[in-house]
């Protein structure tokens, strides 16, 4: 148990790995030391080679000498690899030199004698030059075989204890020896201890610290019963009577603050005090660790619970649960906290105490079984809903979407572990009953850490953005996604930690993310994806912005109409997202040079699979530049009428008179005819047909129809309006009113308003618009009479067929 606690802290130390690179890389050695100093930094790499070697080939070495074996040959890779990396600036300008003189010609062609006399020279310059390099990467290749020996040799060992098999603590025989071996165990301890006390040198020592050692325990007492108990009352209680948001918030941060602090401070106090006495005896030399890991543990547990918990605040509970099932969430973390001690005890007293292995199985199933439960009891509480929520009357219903909840599979989990610890334990497996157990136990701490970081850090943020604009309301929709991975990610190392990973493993690690991998020739590492994406991120932040500025700033200054506007800031667009991406290569330091065969293949079997995309992608480029059409125009293509609403790369969406949206591809725009009613201007002709009776006055009627033209305000003076006679219809004297409006988008509406004017116009003129009128002649009117009468004495006369009743079923 001890070891997990010491991994914890360990791995906050791991993220300092990245700012001591640089001091490191100061004293680190480099291609340009001194011949004497070189040799003696290679003499010191192959004695630590040697005594891997040795200790590799004997095997006898503990797990704690191979790791710090491990951690010297893995100081000589590291020492190697920066001289790798630096290279030689004598090598370099030896290189730049030879590649001066050209390419050497091919075997059967000779090259003058002075450059060939260079040449070899020059080459055997970098030889020599090139040799602290070359010996730094065997240095570095020799390191990196034996650190991986030293980690299989550490894993074999581990995978071993883990499988080991003790006697099972269900047979009886095996209870009273073991309670005999910790009676003896204890006994020693305690004779150790009167020794202590009577002893006239450490004694007298203990006797002199004992009242500094009261008056810190008495201290931890009253912070611990009286003040944190009044002091978490009284925030509650101002939390609750609080009015506004900022104040409750302040109220509750607080509190959680001090339920933290206090609780730490008393516990402290009284481990201070038990540690300043010095009572641990030769037979418990791990007493001190056990005391102080036994206070962390019921502090932490203690503040998650409630912060995860809050059984006094349901408005700050993290998990839907009533206050009854809060408050026994809460005991039962507790517990699993008093259980991971006395675990600890037990180790303590395994590390200092030689138990038989039947003792060791039944000590440890004192500790699973009771742990087991507890996480049992804890699934069950987290999957018990609210009372009176929505869950409470649902829950049989909501029962698969529950088990897909991060709740129902964290119960899962519990209630798996708990089985497999039981039954592990009573099999004897004593090393994966406690890897079952003990781990579960702290991930369910680590994940409640997570959970409130994560709650914290969300509110924070959404506050600070505020979502009042569309974009930030955006934003604040992915944040849970963006902060939740972000946590996610910096737990990682925790939780491999927990789960039996070594520190070791988690160095290989992050060596491996910080030094890359090698692809197509390109090394690509963590901090190259972050530069990469960091400035091309930047680069479209800036674009976007600069858009944005120029869209409400300078282009409503110019003349450009919207069009051209639109243009200009999409032109603007794609330069800005191509050059961010340009210098985001640049800046990551990324050499694509070698993947411009394979660029060039693939853009041959681009070009053919997707020559229409290309087509389009061009002609959308044209549009944009030569703008025979944009956005607001009123167009007619491939058969569809409709306002142009915007111009993308591929296609252009146009929406019909009817609300309807055509995509049209670009390439449609530009290979076919288009009918563009305004292109450079907005003024269109309208003809509204009129026929009138035969007889009607005809200049009368003309002259109605140029008043109905010159009463509408929609139409153009000039050019002047026009009545045409357009011919001698079947029933009527055909006119035409041609005139030409201001917006020709509204020709609907203003040919309307004329028909409405003309037609009240000629009624009141006396001038009548004729209809179609048609003369039927019907032949053969005797015949059809006959007809007719024939049926209608045939619909009247009696049914001559004789009907039989038929019965149902005849």
């Amino acid at each position: 148990m001890a070891r997990f606690i010491t991994h914890f802290l360990t791995v906050l130390v791991l993220a300092l790995i990245a700012g001591a690179g640089p001091a490191r890389a100061q004293n680190a050695p480099d291609a340009q030391d001194t011949p004497e100093t070189f040799e003696q930094r290679v003499a010191e790499w192959n004695e630590t080679a040697e005594r891997a070697e040795e200790t590799l080939r004997n095997a006898r070495a503990s797990n704690e000498a191979l790791e710090i074996l491990r951690s010297d040959v893995a100081a000589t890779r590291s020492e190697a690899l920066e001289i790798i990396e630096r290279g030689n600036i004598e090598t370099l300008t030896l290189k730049a030199r030879l590649e001066a003189l050209g390419p050497p010609p091919a075997e059967k062609d000779a090259e003058p004698e002075r450059i060939a006399t260079q040449r070899k020279a020059l080459q055997e310059a970098i030889a020599i030059a090139d040799a602290p390099v070359l010996t730094a990467r065997q240095a570095h290749n020799r390191a990196e075989v034996l650190i991986e020996e030293i980690d299989k040799l550490i894993r074999a060992r581990q995978r071993s204890e883990l499988l080991a098999r003790d006697p099972s603590p269900l047979v009886p025989t095996y209870w009273l020896p073991a309670l005999s071996e910790v009676s003896a165990y204890l006994g020693r301890v305690l004779d150790e201890l009167g020794d202590i006390v009577t002893s006239p040198t450490q004694g007298a020592l203990m006797r002199q610290r004992l009242p500094l050692a009261g008056l810190l325990s008495a201290i931890g007492l009253f912070v611990l019963v009286f003040v944190h108990p009044r002091a978490m009352r009284r925030l509650e209680a101002a939390s609750a009577a609080a009015t506004g948001a900022i104040r409750k918030r302040g109220y509750t941060g607080l509190a959680l603050a001090l339920r933290l602090v206090l609780p730490a401070t008393g516990a402290g106090l009284l481990a201070v005090a038990f540690l300043s006495l010095r009572l641990a005896p030769p037979s418990a030399k791990s007493l001190d660790a056990v005391a102080v890991t036994l206070a962390l543990l019921l502090v932490i547990a203690y503040w998650l619970a409630h912060a995860v918990f809050a059984p006094s605040q349901p408005e700050r509970r993290l998990v839907e649960q009533d206050d009854q099932t809060a408050m026994r969430a809460t005991w039962v973390a507790l517990a699993l906290a008093l259980v991971l001690g006395f675990d600890a005890i037990l180790e303590a007293m395994e590390r200092d105490f030689q138990f038989t292995p039947a003792s060791r199985s039944v000590m440890a199933a004192i500790v699973v079984v009771p742990g087991s439960l507890l996480l049992w009891r804890l699934a069950g509480l987290l999957r018990t809903p609210a009372q009176g929520s929505d869950k409470a009357g649902t829950a049989q219903a909501a029962g698969d979407e529950a088990a897909i909840s991060l709740t129902g599979l964290t119960a899962r989990a519990l209630q798996l572990a708990a089985a497999l610890a039981i039954l592990f334990s009573v099999a004897g497996y004593v090393q994966i009953a406690r890897q079952a157990m003990v781990p579960m136990v702290l991930s369910m701490a680590l994940l409640a850490f997570c959970l409130s970081v994560y709650h914290v850090l969300t509110g924070t943020v959404t506050r600070l953005l505020g979502g009042h604009q569309p974009d930030e309301r955006v934003a604040v929709t992915l944040l849970p996604f963006a902060v939740g991975l972000l946590v996610l990610i910096a737990s990682l190392p925790a939780f491999a930690l927990i789960w039996g990973a070594r520190i070791a493993d988690i160095s290989e690690v992050w060596i491996l993310l910080t030094q890359g991998v090698e692809i197509a020739g390109i090394r690509v590492s963590v901090g190259v994806v972050f530069t990469l994406i960091a400035v091309f991120v930047l680069g479209v932040f800036t674009t976007r912005w600069l858009q944005r500025f120029l869209g409400t700033t300078v282009l409503p200054r110019t003349r450009l109409d919207s069009g051209g506007r639109n243009a200009v800031l999409t032109g603007l667009g794609y330069a800005g997202i191509t050059l961010a991406a340009l210098i985001a290569v640049s800046a990551a330091g990324l050499d694509l040079s070698n993947l411009a065969i394979v660029a060039g293949a693939l853009s041959v079997g681009i070009g053919f699979g997707m020559q229409a995309i290309v087509s389009n992608f061009v002609s959308g480029i044209i549009l944009l530049v030569e703008r025979p059409i944009k956005e607001g125009d009123w167009i007619e293509v491939s058969g569809h009428s409709g306002i142009v609403r915007k111009i993308a790369v591929r296609s252009t969406r146009i929406q019909t008179f009817d609300r309807h949206d055509v995509i049209v591809p670009n390439s449609d725009l530009i290979a076919g005819t288009v009918k563009n009613m305004t292109l450079t201007t907005q003024t269109g002709r309208v003809i509204v047909p009129v026929g009138v009776a035969y007889g009607s006055d005809l200049e009368k009627t003309r002259q109605i129809l140029l008043d109905a033209v010159r009463d509408n305000d929609m139409v153009l003076s000039y050019p002047e309006p026009a009545v045409l006679f357009m011919g001698l219809g079947d029933s009527s004297l055909d006119f035409e009113l041609r005139c030409f409006l201001k917006d020709v988008s509204n020709v609907l509406t203003a040919r309307s308003d004329l028909l409405f004017t003309i037609y009240a116009e000629l009624n009141k003129a006396g001038i009548e618009i004729p209809f179609p009128q048609r003369d039927i002649t019907v032949r053969n009117v005797e015949d059809l009479a006959r007809a007719l009468l024939r049926s209608h004495t045939a619909g009247d006369a009696p049914t001559t067929a004789e009907e039989t009743p038929r019965t149902p079923g005849s």
